[in-house]
Formats: structure tokens, sequence, C-alpha cells
């Protein structure tokens, strides 16, 4: 019963205690801005009219008598609880408890005003044409700086997405920005499946037999692409990169459609054209002693017409006049 009271008594002595300095206010640490390397600054402190949120407590228990394994609690009802060996000596000694209040301020961070600084940019950087990309140019400094990416008086802000076009290729000034500004060029290749443009023949689509004819493919391509063909007929010769094809003495065999394929690791695409083969006009002998008799008696013909013509007219003529 006694204990029961005596604890009684303890907490509510402490509970107006801790009311009392809960009315205690909280001081409050006040830093400068913009704090630079190798300069001083000014740390205050600050009591505010109320605010006892940070308000900690410790227990003591006071006597001249020797305590041993105190061990504390915290929390809602803090406490402290020790063992004392008793001895006959002990009669009407006394102990009270003390509790000491503290209170601290909310933490400040102290941020010292640098330059920017690059830590994390490549110097090169590879996208595939179509997907989706972004810039990755980390920076420190504060304030934190802001970086962004500039090309052709186009901006791209680090980690904004975009998709990706074979035009973007080329270089970036890259920016890093706040009280100071720092740059610098980050290269951009971007790579594409093969685009084949016509096919160029020369001299025509269309030749005689006994001719020679070239074929050229060309595709635009990143990385570049290479080539192969299907032809009408496995006659034909091609150049070291497979690029050009020559035919030789065209034959009938060789019409047909001419395939090129360009591919790469991106894609492959092919484009046809058609080679049409004619044969030559044959011409017939001409007998020329034939030709020269056969002159003569048209010339006699000839004649005797005229012959008789004049004639006509000549009698015609005398009939009118008589």
């Amino acid at each position: 019963m006694e204990v029961s009271f005596v604890w009684s008594l303890f907490f509510i002595t402490f509970l107006r205690v801790f009311r009392v300095h809960a009315l205690l206010p909280i001081p409050i640490v006040s830093l400068e801005d913009k704090v630079k390397i190798n300069e001083e600054t000014k740390v205050t402190c600050m009591l505010p009219a109320s605010d006892c949120q940070c308000l900690e407590v410790e227990l003591r228990i006071i006597t001249e008598q020797k305590l041993k394994n105190c061990i504390s609690h915290k929390g809602n009802l803090p406490n402290v609880t020790c063992t004392l060996e008793v001895t006959e000596d002990m009669h009407e000694v006394e102990i009270s408890c003390e509790a000491h209040f503290r209170t601290k301020s909310r933490p400040q961070k102290l941020n010292i005003q640098t330059e920017p600084e690059f830590t994390d940019c490549p110097d090169k950087l590879v996208w595939i044409e179509g997907q989706e990309n972004s810039f990755h140019c980390k920076a420190k400094g504060y304030p934190p700086p802001t970086v962004s990416c500039v090309k052709d008086s186009t901006v791209y802000m680090e980690g904004e997405k975009f998709t990706t076009f074979k035009n973007m290729s080329g270089d970036y000034n890259c920016r890093a920005v706040n009280f100071d500004v720092v740059s610098k060029t980050i290269t951009v290749s971007v790579q594409y499946e093969p685009v084949i443009s016509p096919i160029i023949v020369h001299p025509s689509d269309s030749v005689m037999e006994g001719d020679n004819v070239t074929l050229v493919c060309e595709a635009d391509a990143v990385p570049p692409a290479t080539y192969s063909w299907h032809t009408p007929s496995l006659q034909v010769q091609y150049d070291h990169d497979n690029r050009t094809i020559h035919i030789k003495d065209v034959k009938k065999a060789h019409e047909g459609f001419y395939i090129c394929i360009a591919q790469n690791q991106h894609g492959i695409q092919m484009r046809k054209q058609k080679i049409t083969v004619t044969e030559p006009e044959i011409v017939p002998e001409i007998d020329i002693s034939k030709l020269s008799s056969e002159t003569g008696n048209g010339a006699e013909k000839m004649g005797a017409a005229y012959g008789g013509l004049l004639a006509l007219l000549l009698y015609s003529s005398f009939h009118y006049l008589f």
C-alpha cells in the first residue's frame, strides 16, 4: 500500500514538473544563406515565445547510499530504477529524485555555396533511331545546378524524355548553371537501319545483246550497310564492297530483276531493278548487180513514157493553130 502511494506521489510530482517545464521555449538555430568556403559565418541561437516539442528529461535518484544497476526508460512515462543494498544503518536515509530537463533546437544544415561541377556526363552517346532517350548529365554544386544540352537552338533538359531521329547526330553544348556556369561538349551518334536509294543503271536499263551494263546500289545507314545481290544470271562481276555489279557482253539470260540487299545490325532493306535485253536488228543483204539492171530498165521505160507525152503535146498544139 505504501509502495503504491509512493509511486503515485512520484508520478503526480513528475507530471506537475513536466507540465511546468513543457512551457519552456525551445531554442532555434539560425544560419546565414550563401555560406562560402574560407569565409566567416554567423550562427545565432534564438529563443522563441513557446515551442516545446524537443524537450528531453533525465531522471536521477539522489542519495548518499550506493546505488547499483540503474536502468532508465524513456517514452511517455520516463523512469529510472536502481538497486540499493539495504543495511541496518539506512534507517531514515533520505532518497530523492531529480528531473533534469534539456531542450534542443531542430537541426539546420549548413549549406556552402559552390560552383557547379559535372560528375557523370559522358563525352559520347550512341542512340538508336525511333527509341526513347534522354541526356543523363549529372552535376554537383550549391545551389543545385540546372543542367541542359543545346543543339541548333533546341534545348533538352537533363532527364527529359524524347524520341530519337537520325538528324539528332552531332555535337551538343551541355551547361550546368547555378550562380556560376560550366559547360562541356557531348558528341551524339544516332544509328539507324539502311534506306536504299534508287539503283543507278549505266548506260540504260534497256540494252542490246553484246553491250555492257553497270548497276550501283547505295544505302544510307549507320553503321554502314553490307551489300548482297540476287541476279537472274551468275555471269556478273562484283566490286570489292558488293555495291556495284558489272555485266559484260550482255546475253538474253541476263534479262530480269536485279535485287540489291542492304543490311546492318538494326535492319534490312531490298530494292529491285529490271534489265531488258533486246536482240540487234538484222539488215538483209542487197544484190548490187541486180539493182543496177533494174535501175537501167526503169530508165528506158521512163524515157519512152516521156517521149509519148511530148508527141501528144505537139499534136494538140498543131490542131489548135489550124
